[in-house]
């Protein structure tokens, strides 16, 4: 999936510190993998879902936001910290050990295909 290794030296050599990946691309969502790292310190390791509520923008589809908002709720219960912006798009982040990282991208990305009807997430190219 992701190699970890290479995600922590990306983001020690950073300017900002941090590096993420994209995992997963659909519609409406993506998947990515990320760490960060500040001088001295061993990088924290983050799963990102990000979520955008109206993919069908302008028109609204009550069944496609159910299903999302089940999906929110699906997240913060494994402990996904949840914001919005401006925009509505929701970003949904879960910091883990780096030896958890690919497990929980892998859940993440079952709870993404599940509620949203897809088979599984396409890979990102």
């Amino acid at each position: 999936m992701v190699d970890v290794a290479s995600l922590a030296r990306r983001a020690r050599a950073s300017e900002g510190g941090e590096a993420c990946v994209p995992i997963a691309r659909e519609p409406g969502y993506r998947l990515g993998m990320g760490a960060r790292s500040s001088a001295g310190r061993v990088p924290d390791f983050f799963v990102e879902v990000v979520l955008d509520p109206f993919p069908d923008r302008p028109r609204v589809n009550p069944d496609q936001l159910a299903e999302r908002a089940a999906l929110l709720g699906r997240l913060r219960r494994r402990g996904y910290a949840l914001s919005c912006d401006d925009a509505g798009v929701v970003t949904c982040e879960r910091t883990v050990a780096r030896t958890a990282a690919a497990n929980e991208a892998r859940v993440a990305s079952r709870l993404l295909a599940r509620p949203l009807g897809e088979s599984r997430p396409r890979p990102h190219s």
